[in-house]
């Protein structure tokens, strides 16, 4: 199974929601959700975008893998649940 990048149903990739929060200050992920539509199709993707925006990284199988980080905040700031 390939790993989840991305919230399918409204194809939006979990790097360009990061991105996105970033820029918009955004730090929790109702917020995110709010603003974006994220997650609120079938909703597959929620665990996976959380985990995503906590650690970077992405499951595959039993492996874990970081996606690069395009875009580095300036306040060092992470989205929350």
């Amino acid at each position: 199974m390939p790993p989840m990048t991305r919230c399918e149903c409204k194809q939006l990739s979990f790097l360009g929601l990061r991105s996105y929060a970033r820029r918009h200050g955004i730090t929790n992920l109702e917020e995110l959700i709010q603003r974006t539509g994220c997650c609120t199709g079938c909703g597959n993707c929620r665990p996976f975008l959380e985990e995503f925006l906590r650690t970077g990284e992405v499951q595959v199988g039993d492996r874990r893998i970081k996606l690069p980080d395009l875009d580095p905040p300036t306040g060092g700031s992470k989205v929350t649940k």
